[in-house]
């Protein structure tokens, strides 16, 4: 190891040698986790692969001060206010003036500059939080960097190229963006950023034709191409029953779909009224399975002790047949998610006439969701308007596959422009703007 180093080192000193333009070596810092630089730590080991590629060739510093890279990055950097980040946090550890500097603050700044970029770029194209630092029920994984190829295409593209394709594309960031060019108010900025912020959080590509819920503003959008083709009324969770935040496809509709209990609404919302009446169940037509299993045969439920059930524990599966009064409605329409959640009707569609809509145990019900059902099944041509209520109307259970399932994205934004320019502002209903301002701000 230490051979292959000094000849490392023999190397990058003779080709700095040959090239008197570039930074001073970094080699000398090849075996470096990290090094102080005037009270600054430099994190090395994140940026010395790149380095290693480049014999330790710099992009951002000469013998003379700043590259036309270092320049370029500079000054992006110094703008980071234009996406609602902070200069200071890319820029701040830079003691003085990088062009007034020579010999060994230059390889310094060379790598402070090279992890600013990376931090930066890493900030705009993923977010400053990672999205489950705040709550469990946040699961949007954090998108990740090649840092080595990043600051290769840095070097060969430009800072401003590289970093228009790492900021985010969608309509609503653009729009944000502008809005927070436009505003001195300190109160309405900090919600701009905090909502451009969940807009990073999201994929790149949402998909030609997706599905997005906001449960801010208990509604939920339909996209094609680009354009909102669809806009409804949704009614989300409760503040103890958040609905959650993460991405999925819809993959199939389920018509006249049975409801089963779930063990934490039966242990803590059916339990009590079965100790108080063991008939409740077979008066509101629910049916009882002695445990969970699939097979599970149904039982009397006269026939149990309920006092002697633990709560925490439920060992029955309840299960309310489908039927006009059946909570989930008509249809619901499913997704992939730990959580269980999906879209579906109800039976209670008076609460769609509700201004506050968070009143649902986390999924999301949909306003006419057949004529949803029409949407999505017109997409890929599989169920006609005509098939899909003979489906409704019969009755019976009965599942229908997409084609092509369709990207749904359970978000949360409390700040939206309008195609007129006009910004709705919601109600901050789960308190994630405030625990996401405590991160970004320190406090709020």
């Amino acid at each position: 190891m230490r051979k292959s180093v000094t000849a490392f080192f023999i190397l990058v000193a003779t080709l700095f040698a040959l090239s008197p333009a570039h930074a001073a070596n970094v080699a000398k810092y090849v075996a470096a986790q990290a090094i102080n630089w005037h009270g600054t730590v430099i994190d090395v080991a994140t940026v010395m692969p790149f380095y290693k590629r480049r014999f330790g060739n710099g992009i951002w510093t000469t013998n003379n001060g700043l590259s036309k890279r270092g320049q370029e990055l500079i000054g992006v950097l110094s703008n980071a206010g234009s996406d609602g980040l902070e200069p200071r946090e890319y820029l701040g550890g830079l003691p003085g003036d990088v062009n007034a500097m020579r010999g060994d603050d230059l390889v310094a700044a060379e790598l402070y500059l090279s992890g600013a970029a990376i931090r930066f770029s890493r900030d705009l194209f993923a977010g400053r939080t990672t999205p489950s630092i705040s709550e469990p029920d946040i699961v949007i994984a954090r998108k990740k960097l090649d840092y080595v190829a990043l600051l290769g295409s840095f070097d060969k593209n430009g800072v401003g190229k590289v970093v228009a394709r790492l900021r985010p594309a969608h309509i609503q960031y653009v729009r944000l963006s502008k809005l927070l060019a436009g505003t001195k108010d300190a109160g309405l900025r900090q919600k701009i950023i905090i909502n451009m912020e969940r807009w990073r959080w999201l994929p790149r590509n949402l998909g030609a034709r997706h599905v997005l819920v906001n449960a801010a503003a208990y509604l939920m959008y339909t996209y094609d191409n680009g354009k909102i083709i669809d806009r409804r009324k949704v009614i989300v969770g409760q503040q103890y029953h958040r609905t959650p935040m993460f991405s999925s496809n819809i993959t199939y509709a389920e018509f006249n779909p049975t409801w089963t209990v779930s063990r934490n609404i039966a242990g803590n919302e059916i339990l009590p009224k079965l100790r108080k009446n063991p008939n409740y169940l077979s008066r509101i037509g629910y049916e009882v399975h002695t445990s969970w299993e699939n097979d599970a045969p149904v039982m009397n439920p006269a026939s149990i002790d309920w006092n002697s059930v633990n709560a925490k524990k439920f060992p029955y599966r309840i299960v309310q047949p489908a039927g006009p009064n059946n909570v989930l409605g008509r249809v619901k329409f499913l997704f992939p998610n730990k959580f269980n959640v999906y879209l579906h009707d109800t039976s209670s569609r008076q609460l769609f006439d509700k201004s506050s809509r968070a009143l649902s145990h986390g999924c999301i019900r949909v306003d006419k969701p057949l004529e949803f059902a029409d949407l999505l099944f017109g997409f890929d041509h599989s169920l006609s308007p005509a098939q899909i209520r003979q489906i409704a109307d019969s009755g019976k259970t009965t599942q229908a596959k997409f084609r092509t399932p369709i990207p749904v994205h359970l978000g949360y934004f409390t700040l939206w422009v309008e195609d007129d320019g006009k910004v709705s502002n919601y109600k901050d209903i789960y308190g994630r703007d405030k625990l996401i301002a405590g991160i970004l701000f320190g406090g709020a």
